[in-house]
């Protein structure tokens, strides 16, 4: 796929993802950022939605804090005018059980000029809830 201003600016946020780096992953968002997350509160307390950067920014730092991710592969990114859809592969230690959540999440971003405005990430809810059940269980 040709680089393009919008593919540069979201491998830049994933390298900034990787490295747990969200003072560099913020620079790229909007104050109006939303991040939404199918997973719903009763199973997981950051899923949801959270609007603003802020509050995404923080939500993410709660994920960091509580699941080890050892491992990010981004498939093929699909972009046009107005967003960009991606299957991340991802592997992640929940620290406090020491339980492995190996999964692929689709990630929806929408744009504007290049840059992201919301992003959605839509987990394989079943899976998720077996995880989360043998998590809890530990």
């Amino acid at each position: 796929m040709l680089e393009t201003p919008a593919k540069t600016n979201l491998v830049d946020i994933y390298d900034a993802w990787r490295d747990h780096d969200l003072d560099r992953l913020a620079s790229y968002l909007p104050s109006d950022f939303s991040h939404h997350i199918n997973i719903p509160v009763e199973m997981l307390a950051v899923g949801g939605v959270r609007l603003g950067k802020e509050a995404a920014i923080e939500r993410l730092r709660q994920i960091f804090d509580s699941f080890d991710t050892q491992f990010i592969e981004l498939g093929p990114m699909h972009l046009d005018d107005i967003g960009a859809s991606l299957d991340v592969q991802s592997h992640c230690l929940h620290r406090r059980s020491r339980t492995w959540l190996h999964t692929t999440k689709k990630h929806v971003w929408l744009l504007e000029d290049g840059w992201p405005v919301s992003l959605s990430e839509f987990y394989d809810l079943n899976e998720f809830e077996v995880f989360m059940k043998g998590a809890l269980a530990a």
